[in-house]
């Protein structure tokens, strides 16, 4: 078993800390600042998924390492990848608003966009809520069902995610699922 008991002792607060920052947890923190609040599931303990936006806002140092990933869109919408939605569960051909439980994703003729047209037609400035919002949503959805991406999140987390920041806060929740989208994708 870990010892889990800190080398040494955080400086009192106000007290300048004497180690060196990190930038790039720093950019980390910068790229979901105030998300980590905002999207947290029910308050799941850090050693739960180290890849989940809490999990790396924490920043664990734990061992062993584990290597977070994710899929962007770009790789869930070409027709050579296609094949690797079989092993989620999701069809190109389900519609957004009946797997995400809304109902803003409707063509202009009224007809529900499917997954796929999300992705291919809704990237850039035609997504009903928030630019690119449905976008990585659905790359999110699809790395977080595929049972080899360790994604950090369950497909029903992630719907649940969505559902309760998608009017609340879209760029920022938009900003989150790119940021997990944009690991490594251990995907051919």
């Amino acid at each position: 078993m870990a010892d889990l008991t800190p080398d040494q002792q955080d400086p009192t607060p106000g007290t300048p800390s004497t180690e060196p920052s990190n930038p790039s947890r720093r950019r980390l923190a910068g790229a979901a600042l105030g998300a980590g609040a905002v999207f947290t599931l029910s308050s799941r303990p850090v050693w739960a998924s180290q890849c989940s936006i809490s999990g790396m806002m924490s920043g664990n140092l734990s061992t062993p390492k584990v290597v977070c990933e994710g899929c962007t869109p770009g790789y869930w919408k070409q027709d050579q990848h296609l094949k690797s939605w079989a092993a989620t569960g999701f069809r190109t051909t389900d519609t957004f608003n009946a797997v995400f439980g809304v109902t803003q994703y409707v063509r202009k003729d009224g007809k529900p966009y499917t997954l796929l047209a999300v992705l291919r037609e809704l990237n850039g400035n035609g997504d009903p809520v928030s630019t690119n919002l449905g976008f990585h949503a659905v790359a999110a959805l699809l790395s977080a069902a595929h049972p080899n991406v360790n994604y950090g999140y369950t497909a029903g987390e992630l719907i649940t995610l969505f559902q309760s920041n998608y009017l609340r806060n879209p760029a920022g929740l938009k900003d989150s699922l790119a940021m997990l989208n944009e690991r490594k994708c251990p995907l051919n």
